[in-house]
């Protein structure tokens, strides 16, 4: 009896252009009158009922969904999906049985009349159900997979960095200095080649034999008595060498 029996939780009407469209299609089936309901009832009744059909299908099925799904969580999709078809069979047959016998005080009220009205409701659901299924499915296809982020190698090294970035590396002895943006400075015992190598690929800058910066992490530069710096968003001033001014002015970070 409803073009709307099967909606989870992410089809709930909200917003002006659902609403406009459980609308239309109201005024729809009171135009095209299924099953001899603008016969019946003529064509404006006939969208009313349509229209109560639609909202009250919709409330059944969000209030079943919801109830159904916090006692089968354990449950697959497919199980999960026949409990709720045959649970909203059940509880909207008589409601839209309800609506017919208010708009036709003489539909007989037999148990014929209902379990044909059943056989009606489920099928329609079924159907309702299989559609949702395909589209739930094509749209999983048309959906690239979001890939997770890889943090560098070089945070496997690091304590407590979940929620900091690297700033920059800076050689230190036999240590590298791995500056973060939270404000802390972790001390590894490593190469500073082998260090800014496992930061895989992540765009930076050498400045100094002894210092790289990632790029993210510079926000200006400054000049004072002919030496060259890179203000960080830290606002720490890192020195730049003129061995390493060419290669920066290429990648458009000095002027």
């Amino acid at each position: 009896m409803s073009s709307t029996i099967s909606i989870n939780n992410s089809f709930i009407p909200s917003g002006r252009p659902i609403q406009f469209g459980l609308l239309a299609t109201a005024v729809l089936l009171g135009y095209v009158g299924p099953f001899g309901s603008t016969q019946a009832f003529g064509q404006f009744l006939s969208t009313i009922f349509w229209a109560l059909v639609i909202l009250f299908s919709i409330g059944s099925v969000v209030a079943l969904r919801r109830l159904v799904e916090v006692r089968t969580r354990s449950w697959n999709d497919f199980r999960r999906e026949l409990l709720l078809l045959g649970i909203f069979t059940v509880v909207f047959t008589p409601q839209v049985h309800l609506l017919l016998w208010l708009f036709d005080r003489s539909r007989p009220l037999t148990l014929a009349t209902i379990a044909e009205l059943g056989a009606q409701v489920a099928v329609i659901s079924l159907w309702i159900a299989g559609m949702r299924y395909v589209l739930q499915v094509w749209k999983k296809e048309a959906t690239p997979e979001a890939q997770p982020s890889q943090r560098p190698r070089l945070f496997d090294r690091l304590e407590g960095a979940e929620d900091a970035e690297i700033l920059r590396l800076s050689a230190e002895d036999h240590y590298v200095a791995v500056s973060m943006s939270d404000g802390s400075v972790q001390r590894i015992l490593l190469r500073l080649s082998d260090g800014i190598a496992e930061m895989d690929g992540i765009e930076g800058y050498a400045t100094h034999r002894s210092h790289w910066v990632a790029a993210s992490a510079v926000a200006g530069t400054r000049r004072e008595k002919g030496r060259v710096f890179l203000t960080l968003t830290n606002g720490e001033d890192v020195p730049v060498s003129r061995g390493y001014q060419a290669a920066l002015k290429d990648a458009g970070v000095l002027a």
